[in-house]
């Protein structure tokens, strides 16, 4: 894949960016492209259409697929029937060429290039539109492209759409060549996890499941804190200790394997091309050690380490070994290793081979201080230059959610917005934003998927345009208030930035932390309820109840005597929109939203019991 973010081709236009100084008071285009548009082209008049869907006669399935979605969501702009053909059929003026067709040989500047797997050409030559995608999901890319940025077409959450309706359909398409340069793109959140949502958001997460047929998403075939999956203490400890680490007072316990014993490299191969073999369509699989930390100190692990001053050495050690058979079997895959707690700084000497990529977690920047850009924090800037030194497949692991409280109020959106595009800059090739993963429902989890798959596409957007289209494009009439919430909460953030720079408890900071204001949540109440009021319907008033529960959730934790006589509604409140959304986990672990309920339930009948 190509690692240029915009790649400069005969046609590409960067995209441009809506100014965000000045307040919205409707919704507008942030996606809209930039650059010199082509002549206009009249799609449609008057609810009918001239144009066509033109394929190529060996179309491939996400070219078809391409063609598919166009012609639907064309017709719910218009009204008008695209049909879909075969370039066998003569040519016409006004067809939209999608992939491979045979209308490509007249032209002159538009096929030809690279495109990888994912990136798209958006030509104009005549009347003719041209959507020309790499051998994956290009295509498809190119379509959702299209329908965004020129078209102003948005999925923003599920399987809800916002379509805009245009029976006489003319439009100036800005011509453009685009390559991504992330090969892994995803919003690690719950609702993200939507394969249908995730194709049209052109996002590529794992645990968001895309058809093969339509180019699939990154699959691992192991994900993450794997070593005991491929050497299990259950089956090998009891005869052969020496498989697992030794710690500081020379005993040998299961927290980690001895990376340079030989007979744990040969079982960990064994196990990594057995799971390969049994998982055909994967790109990646995690070669990395479990989480809690520790590496082994017997002798050959120490040496190693210590020569080359980071424990990152016998770990990289242990996957070169197990990469270097996986590339004569599997060329095309990519073994995949943590750079994480002990063994985030790169080693002196040791360099990842080829098909190894370097997983870079921010735990030594954001997990203490969420709302400060990792750039700003010394160490984890050296460790990602060190490794970026050294290396061309790097992928971030970055952390954007209270742990302990996935439905906390987070004004860290500026501070991940800046991550993105300084992973960018230094030319990373993958990022995960780790939120609320385990249930839908957690502090704007709609509105951060979706902002942070457009960052990822493209980090050069504007972030808070960003925001509001997706708040005014979402809510409706409500949007002014959820707007001015949204604002209300930022500049809690920019108040009281001085002590969030080291919040109590980091990441996972209690709900009595400083800009958690009573202030705060009365005026955050307010807006709310004037939300509310304004919502035209049914959906909306859900949309905002869903929007509402951080600020339901603060209050709740912060207890009866903080709240007061209204206590039992806000229960009651939480309880009926946490349930319609979803809401199953409220901190990392099993699920415990049921528990918290029933902990708040039982704290007001106490105090109801112990009234004279």
């Amino acid at each position: 894949m190509a690692r240029a973010l915009w790649v400069s081709m005969a046609f590409v236009c960067l995209s441009g960016t809506v100014a965000s100084s000045a307040p919205w008071t409707k919704w507008q285009n942030s996606l809209k492209p930039g650059g010199k548009p082509a002549p206009a082209l009249a799609l449609a008049a008057g609810g009918k259409t001239d144009y066509r869907i033109i394929v190529g006669a060996s179309a491939s399935s996400e070219e078809l697929k391409a063609a598919e979605d166009l012609a639907l969501w064309l017709k719910e702009i218009t009204g008008a029937v695209f049909p879909i053909r075969k370039d066998s059929e003569p040519v016409k003026k006004k067809e939209i060429s999608i992939g491979k067709t045979n209308r490509l040989v007249e032209t002159k500047g538009i096929a030809g290039q690279d495109l990888g797997g994912e990136g798209y050409t958006i030509a104009v030559r005549g009347q003719t539109l041209y959507l020309l995608g790499g051998t994956g999901r290009g295509p498809i890319n190119a379509v959702y492209a299209l329908l965004e940025e020129d078209l102003g077409c948005r999925w923003y959450a599920g399987s809800s759409s916002r379509i805009p309706k245009a029976p006489s359909l003319k439009t100036a398409v800005a011509t453009r060549t685009i390559v991504p340069a992330l090969e892994i793109r995803d919003p690690f959140y719950r609702v993200a996890f939507d394969g249908t949502w995730s194709l049209r958001n052109r996002t590529n997460a794992p645990s968001a499941v895309v058809p093969e047929k339509w180019g699939g998403n990154v699959d691992y075939a192991l994900f993450v804190h794997t070593v005991h999956s491929l050497v299990p203490p259950s089956e090998y400890f009891d005869k052969h200790p020496e498989y697992f680490m030794m710690d500081g007072s020379g005993n040998r316990i299961t927290q980690q394997l001895c990376m340079t014993n030989p007979e744990v490299v040969r079982i960990a191969t064994e196990s990594v091309l057995k799971t390969l073999k049994e998982h055909p369509y994967s790109e990646i699989i995690s070669v990395s050690k479990m989480d809690g930390g520790g590496s082994c100190v017997c002798p050959n692990c120490k040496a190693l380490d210590d020569a080359e001053g980071t424990n990152a050495a016998s770990l990289l050690f242990f996957v070169n070994k197990i990469a270097e058979v996986v590339e004569k079997e599997y060329p095309k895959a990519v073994v995949d290793t943590l750079a994480y707690l002990e063994t985030v700084g790169p080693p002196k000497t040791i360099r990842p081979r080829k098909n190894v990529a370097i997983r870079l977690c921010t735990d030594n920047c954001m997990w203490s201080h969420p709302f400060t850009p990792a750039r700003e924090i010394e160490a984890f800037d050296q460790a990602l230059k060190g490794w970026a030194a050294i290396h061309d497949r790097i992928h971030i692991w970055d952390y954007c959610v209270n742990f302990s409280h996935y439905t906390a109020p987070m004004p860290n959106m500026h501070a991940i917005a800046d991550n993105i595009r300084y992973f960018s800059r230094n030319h990373l090739r993958g990022i995960m934003e780790q939120g609320a993963y385990q249930s839908p429902g957690s502090e704007r989890d709609l509105l951060r998927s979706w902002v942070f798959a457009k960052l990822m596409w493209d980090p050069t957007l504007d972030m808070d345009a960003l925001t509001q289209d997706f708040i005014w494009g979402y809510f409706g009439k409500a949007a002014p208030a959820i707007a001015e919430y949204n604002a209300l909460l930022e500049a809690a953030g920019r108040q009281h930035a001085e002590a969030l720079k080291n919040p109590p408890g980091g990441i996972r900071y209690p709900m009595d932390t400083v800009f958690l204001s009573k202030e705060f949540l009365d005026r955050a109440s307010a807006l709310y309820d004037r939300a509310e009021k304004l919502a035209e319907n049914d959906e909306i008033r859900a949309r905002v109840e869903q929007d509402r529960i951080p600020i339901l959730y603060v209050l709740l934790s912060r207890g009866l005597e903080f709240v007061g006589p209204s206590y039992p509604d806000l229960i009651e409140r939480f309880e009926k929109t946490a349930r319609a959304v979803g809401l199953t986990h409220i901190a990392e672990g099993p699920p415990d939203v049921e528990a918290r309920i029933r902990s708040w339930k039982d704290a007001w009948r106490a105090a109801q019991e112990g009234k004279p």
